[in-house]
């Protein structure tokens, strides 16, 4: 359904609850399990592989014997760093993790030997045959402390230092604007390590392919990537390497950097036999990613009209053992502080600090989340300190569509906020009571708004070339060839949707080709919500190219008192049609082409404007959110009752693609704020199983309404923004900001346990007795 909000510039609204949705392409597979996930590669003459994590976290190395579980009956292989031929560490921007240990251990779990067997029994007993002697090292757990000056050499987590990577970002004249505020607000918010929680553990499985190569079936966001850093490690040609990467058992980006992989090749190349290698959920937790737990302190003024003056912030975050994606983590966070406001002045500063507190890492909203979330509290109390409405003192202080981006640099003119917040302003659940009590008292409502905008892509510096090809099959289908992987988030519907609309085809003759490097080129990662823009981009500059490829050829073919015919167009029915209806099929027409068959390379480059500074992103979309919780006054339970999504990120791609994103990410981030929080107390989580941390079911699902503002700016050359993560961004904060009106206190520490519910609920009643 089509509306329009009439009180400001034009709004294209889809309400996608009331649509009707066409079942998932791969929906059939999924049900059934056919072809299940990649973990579910299981065949004769497998061997199982095992890992020997370390229960110290944090120790040297002293001695590893493995004689005793190489001599077991039914191990094929017992490997350690030292049987690694090539490249012994990989990363990101840090190369600093090792495959396998090589003198010192740095969480709970880190691995440091491992078996292949010919079953799940016999390779654990061949761990336990391994012996390993440990000196063990100072427990270094708080972010903090380790990055005191003058630390000693043992609570080093690495010889270069605890402090990882800082950054800051300061404009204007911060005295000038401070001396200009009328009101301010002053706090210290903090955020809770989290968990993914996906269906599918880590795992999957490598092959010798008995020609001196190996394939590799793991579900990751990255197969080109996988290849690159295995090849390296085996010192094999990366053409000896053959990775898939599809479909995926559920990530949220904790399956976008490599964890058992490495492992898994490492002992499949010296088996010379195919290894299954998967976690258990307590392995999964050990080793597996986990969301930076981050300290921020915030002061921010406005003067008497509420114009925001200034902004200061300072971002504390532990990453854990590893960098992985830690950097850019906090590289997002210093980003995305100021929000899509307005200051005189801004001052921001952001430190990363290693620890022994397992790995933090790439997580959906992505560093963003956190201080999106202590920003819009200071944005709800400084409206209440100016008198205005929340709603109202946003709208004054939106930076302008054609404003530099929030660290100065330079961004695709974008509406979206303005346009988010408008059509939230009109929404029912806001315009109505904020704050009341229902059944005598017992529970309390509140309603809260946020704002928020949220980069695409990855940052300048980044892999932000992306290549893909667009072929005619040779059985007449139309592929589109990419590396994305399929993580659930219907990339392949999308991909349909897009070349259907693109190309003007059917949907029945379009074929997804994707992850898998011995036939798709490498297209990146599919992360930071930019597989849907760049195919919707690829699409359009071949798309003209790629319709006089197949009407040319067709021309060709047709029999000459038909060929006039053929000025018509790529028809629905699946191929070319002509005034009489269809005159050759995509079939007919690749049988005749043979090996001309059209096939057009995509490659697409990073637009960042060369004066934009490093990390600095060059497209954002936005999104306005409306919240209601119920506060049991008894209880301190909480439960979301109900949310409204604004989301200006341009045309949808695939409908049902999109509710997924928003409702599922709405869930992650509502639970962020209300109840999951992986605590590590002297390097080991408290938590072992989804039984002792409590993720949200359908049943805490609140019911949800997402508005979808297609509109784009006139001759925006991007497209659709990325929906993969904003939901996480705008849930947890519109939650934060309903609870802070219904306990009328400020929410600074999340999760909002029924302890701390109940606590805040007793500041409330004190700060009002006389």
């Amino acid at each position: 359904m089509r509306t329009t909000t009439p009180h400001h510039t034009h709004h294209q609204i889809r309400d996608l609850g009331t649509e009707p949705l066409q079942p998932r392409p791969d929906a059939a597979a999924k049900l059934s399990g056919n072809p299940g996930f990649l973990t579910d590669r299981i065949q004769a003459g497998q061997l199982r592989g095992a890992i020997l994590g370390s229960p110290n976290p944090h120790a040297c190395i002293v001695r590893i014997d493995t004689s005793a579980a190489t001599a077991l009956p039914g191990v094929h292989a017992v490997v350690t760093h030292a049987d690694i031929p090539g490249i012994k560490h990989y990363g990101l921007r840090k190369v600093d993790r090792p495959v396998l240990c090589i003198d010192k251990i740095r969480h709970v779990g880190d691995p440091v030997a491992a078996v292949a067997a010919v079953d799940m029994a016999t390779a654990r007993a061949a761990l336990a045959l391994i012996h390993v002697e440990y000196e063990v090292l100072p427990v270094v757990t708080d972010a903090q402390a380790a990055l005191a000056p003058e630390q000693t050499a043992e609570r080093l987590v690495h010889s270069s230092g605890n402090l990882l990577h800082a950054a800051s970002y300061q404009q204007g004249n911060a005295h000038a604007a401070q001396t200009a505020s009328a009101h301010w607000v002053q706090d210290s918010y903090s955020t809770p390590r989290q968990m993914h929680a996906f269906l599918e553990t880590e795992g999957g499985v490598a092959e010798p392919d008995g020609a001196g190569g190996l394939r590799l079936f793991f579900g990751g966001h990255n197969p080109a990537r996988e290849k690159q850093v295995i090849a390296d490690m085996l010192g094999l040609p990366h053409d000896k390497v053959h990775a898939v990467g599809t479909p995926v058992g559920g990530s949220y980006g904790g399956k976008d950097e490599l964890t058992v992989q490495p492992i898994a090749a490492l002992l499949a190349w010296k088996a010379q036999r195919p290894v299954r290698l998967h976690l258990t959920r307590p392995q999964s937790v050990d080793l597996g990613v986990k969301r930076h737990p981050m300290q921020i302190r915030m002061r921010t003024g406005c003067d008497a009209q509420g114009k925001l003056t200034f902004h200061q912030v300072e971002i504390l975050a532990d990453t854990g053992a590893y960098a992985t994606h830690g950097p850019e983590v906090l590289d997002a966070a210093l980003e995305h502080a100021p929000g899509p406001y307005h200051y005189q002045a801004v001052d921001i500063s952001a430190r990363l600090a290693y620890t022994n507190n397992g790995i933090a890492g790439a997580f959906r909203g992505f560093g963003a989340v956190q201080v999106q979330f202590a920003l819009e509290q200071q944005i709800d109390r400084l409206a209440a300190l100016a008198g205005m409405a929340s709603d109202e003192f946003r709208a004054i202080n939106l930076a302008a569509p054609y404003a530099p981006g929030p660290l100065g640099q330079y961004v695709v003119p974008f509406d979206g906020a303005q346009r988010a917040l408008d059509v939230a302003r009109q929404q029912p659940l806001w315009r109505g009571p904020h704050r009341w009590h229902s059944d005598c008292g017992r529970y309390i409502h509140g309603v809260g708004l946020t704002l928020i905008h949220r980069s695409d892509g990855f940052g300048k510096g980044g892999p932000s070339d992306c290549r893909m090809e667009l072929a005619l099959a040779e059985d007449g289908a139309i592929e589109l060839r990419s590396g994305f992987t399929e993580l659930g988030q219907n990339l392949v519907g999308a991909i349909q949707n897009l070349c259907a609309e693109q190309l003007g085809c059917c949907l029945s003759v379009v074929r997804p080709v994707l992850g898998d490097t011995r036939c798709t080129p490498d297209s990146g990662p599919v992360a930071a919500s930019r597989a849907t823009t760049l195919v919707w981009r690829a699409l359009q500059q071949s798309a003209q190219a790629w319709q006089e490829q197949l009407l040319s050829a067709a021309a060709l073919l047709l029999p000459h008192s038909e060929r006039h015919f053929c000025c018509g167009k790529l028809g629905i029915e699946g191929g070319i049609e002509g005034a009489s209806g269809l005159l050759i099929s995509y079939a007919e027409l690749a049988r005749a082409m043979g090996t001309k068959r059209p096939c057009i390379a995509l490659h697409l480059h990073g637009e960042d404007p060369d004066s934009n500074a490093h990390d600095t992103h060059f497209v954002f979309g936005a999104c306005a959110a409306i919240a209601r919780v119920q506060v049991d006054t008894w209880t301190g339970v909480v439960r979301v009752q109900d949310m409204v999504m604004c989301t200006a990120l341009g045309p949808v791609a695939s409908a049902q693609g999109y509710l997924g994103q928003m409702e599922g990410g709405a869930v992650i981030g509502l639970a962020m704020c209300t109840q999951e929080d992986l605590q590590c107390v002297d390097g080991h989580y408290t938590a072992r199983n989804l039984d002792g941390y409590l993720i949200p079911t359908m049943a805490d699902a609140p019911r949800m309404q997402v508005l979808a503002i297609e509109n784009l700016p006139k001759d925006d050359p991007i497209g659709p923004r990325g929906a993969g993560e904003i939901s996480v961004n705008f849930a947890l904060p519109a939650v934060a900001n309903a609870l802070a009106t219904a306990l009328q206190h400020p929410v600074t520490h999340i999760p909002m346990t029924p302890a701390r519910v109940i606590a805040a609920l007793e500041s409330s009643l004190e700060s009002v007795t006389p």
